[in-house]
């Protein structure tokens, strides 16, 4: 696998992993390099230009692996994986990566209150990570609850402005840590050339 292709299906989550994804990634991979992430206008635009975008990178002349990033909102994440699945191994055969974002990009933010305080700094973490709400922020309507903490918050500029304090080490969310441990695991060097997860 020569480049990565990371496909999501909004500005703000692309704008969140070009700052994010450097501080996980293996050396060896840089973004717009060899790692390249292509956002979309929303989850129904994404799945609809998934099959093409398969078709090309299986006959694309280099190895390519593929990432795709989707919110849960309110599907079934085991049904919708198994959706997104099929509109890949459906269309092509290219090493694979699904992550299912629980429920939303904002829960990944809330599960890091420290990197929230950070960015704005008007807001005290410690009010609000012992709140039982927040304990599993992946269960938590996270934009909601996001908007009431920080009524200013803007979807792309809190991209921006989190991303850079995120500890992957620190974060509550499940959905967080299994994004993080499934891209380094999927970009193991060692790994087979086909993988499917």
């Amino acid at each position: 696998m020569n480049r990565l292709e990371i496909l999501v299906e909004e500005k703000s989550m692309e704008e969140f992993l070009r700052i994010f994804l450097p501080t996980i990634l293996p050396a060896n991979w840089q973004i717009n390099v060899n790692c390249f992430i292509r956002s979309f206008e929303g989850k129904n635009d994404l799945q609809k230009w998934l099959p093409k975008q398969i078709k090309v990178f299986s006959n694309w002349h280099e190895p390519i692996g593929v990432i795709v990033l989707h919110d849960q909102d309110s599907a079934d994440c085991k049904k919708l994986k198994q959706k997104i699945s099929a509109l890949i191994t459906d269309n092509g055969t290219v090493p694979h990566l699904i992550r299912i974002v629980c429920k939303e990009l904002e829960a990944w933010y809330i599960g890091d209150f420290q990197a929230i305080q950070l960015a704005y700094p008007n807001i005290n973490a410690d009010s609000y990570i012992r709140k039982a709400k927040f304990r599993n922020p992946d269960l938590c309507n996270a934009a909601d609850e996001l908007k009431k903490i920080l009524p200013e918050i803007q979807k792309t500029s809190a991209a921006k402005k989190i991303s850079p304090f995120l500890k992957s080490e620190n974060n509550k969310s499940e959905s967080f840590q299994q994004f993080v441990t499934g891209i380094r695991n999927f970009l193991k060097p060692s790994e087979i050339s086909i993988r499917r997860n």
